[in-house]
């Protein structure tokens, strides 16, 4: 896709009737009557869904983190609109098209789960499309849309992995029987019986009684066994100590805040998780390269605001390459790479809690809190 388009870097931002533009180049900036027909000229589209009231927020997170990365570069190639829908995943198809309609010649977006599957179905997938979520059932996309995302799907397996790296054949999976945690322990079932031909796993159901809660160390014990919580922080607080101490101990990022103090933490020592170079290396090249947002943001916002950063950062790359096959991005929510045909994958870093404290595996620095 060697497409080259000699503008400057525009941004346009569509909000329903009033659009308003600036440049990395002060002399482009314009405002006014002008730019309530957008004009029909090659771009790259980013879909969000601003106008939703459950999604709005995340979406403007993941607008701001785009824009981060956009204004790090002196220009570029290429224009880049944002387009503003509900979470209505006909508006979504509706607005995708209208993108297209207006130029579009590669689009980033749908947010939404519901968005991307309603897309992948539509048949209406004319132009390189990279998705900011996953569907339940991609054996079947089209050929030019790509999958990406914070999915904790993908960090359940790669968590497989890096327990199957312990020689222990049980995996004892405790979860909570939300949604988020059915996923979680199938995609940690599927990967693991993969890595262990011999493998077996048991389900338990979290519950804070402490009868049951009491009952954890003896049926957590084995010299074969670990365990894989599929819970968030609290939870998983709640019932790490009554696990056996002998026993390797994994969670999904939902375990960790940065905003957690070193008390909370320690309630958490020994249990290895994954997250994003965002929230556990300030001084990773990458993370260094871009600001911070100007206004606090929780945990899980900050996550979204990497998510902008990287979206931006693999579309670029994915403009520009021969092959999606060739792309490879050392990035702020992890190391990303392709796993064929359409799915990029996202690998945060291992790390485990110590002494209340953050720890990256296989490094000998730790992340204290203060420092994130």
């Amino acid at each position: 896709m060697q497409i080259i388009f000699k503008f400057f870097l525009v941004l346009v931002v569509a909000l329903y009737g009033s659009q308003q533009a600036f440049s990395t180049h002060p002399e482009d900036n314009y405002m006014g009557e002008a730019m309530y027909a957008a004009p029909t000229v090659p771009h790259i589209a980013l879909l969000l869904p601003l106008e939703s009231p459950t999604f709005g927020p995340v979406a403007e997170v993941v607008k701001q983190g785009f824009i981060t990365a956009i204004m790090r570069e002196d220009a570029l190639p290429l224009i880049v609109r944002i387009y503003a829908t509900t979470d209505d995943p006909l508006d979504i198809l509706i607005v995708y098209q209208e993108a297209i309609n207006e130029g579009a010649i590669m689009v980033v977006g749908p947010l939404t789960r519901d968005g991307v599957t309603a897309l992948a179905s539509s048949h209406i997938v004319d132009v390189p499309t990279l998705t900011l979520n996953a569907i339940d059932d991609d054996g079947y996309l089209p050929s030019n849309l790509y999958l990406f995302g914070l999915q904790m799907d993908n960090e359940a397996g790669q968590i497989a992995k890096l327990a199957a790296e312990e020689n222990r054949h049980h995996a004892i999976i405790i979860s909570d029987n939300s949604p988020l945690s059915i996923r979680l322990q199938a995609a940690f079932i599927e990967e693991w019986q993969q890595h262990r031909s011999y493998a077996t796993t048991e389900h338990l159901t979290f519950n804070r009684d402490q009868e049951t809660l009491k009952t954890l160390r003896r049926v957590t014990v084995g010299t074969g066994n670990i365990v894989f919580l599929t819970l968030n922080a609290e939870k998983s607080r709640l019932i790490r100590s009554y696990l056996d101490p002998s026993v390797p101990v994994y969670a999904t990022s939902q375990i960790f805040n940065s905003k957690q103090d070193s008390l909370f933490n320690h309630d958490l020592n020994n249990t290895q998780f994954l997250e994003m170079p965002w929230l556990l290396q300030p001084d990773h090249p990458a993370v260094m390269a871009y600001k911070r947002s100007e206004t606090p943001l929780s945990t899980d916002m900050e996550r979204f605001y990497a998510l902008g950063i990287d979206a931006f950062r693999l579309m670029a790359l994915l403009f520009q390459a021969h092959s999606p096959r060739n792309v490879m991005l050392d990035g702020v929510t992890g190391h990303i790479r392709l796993s064929p045909p359409n799915r990029f994958i996202r690998e945060p870093f291992a790390a485990t809690f110590k002494k209340g404290q953050v720890m990256l595996l296989n490094a000998s620095e730790e992340v204290a809190d203060e420092e994130r």
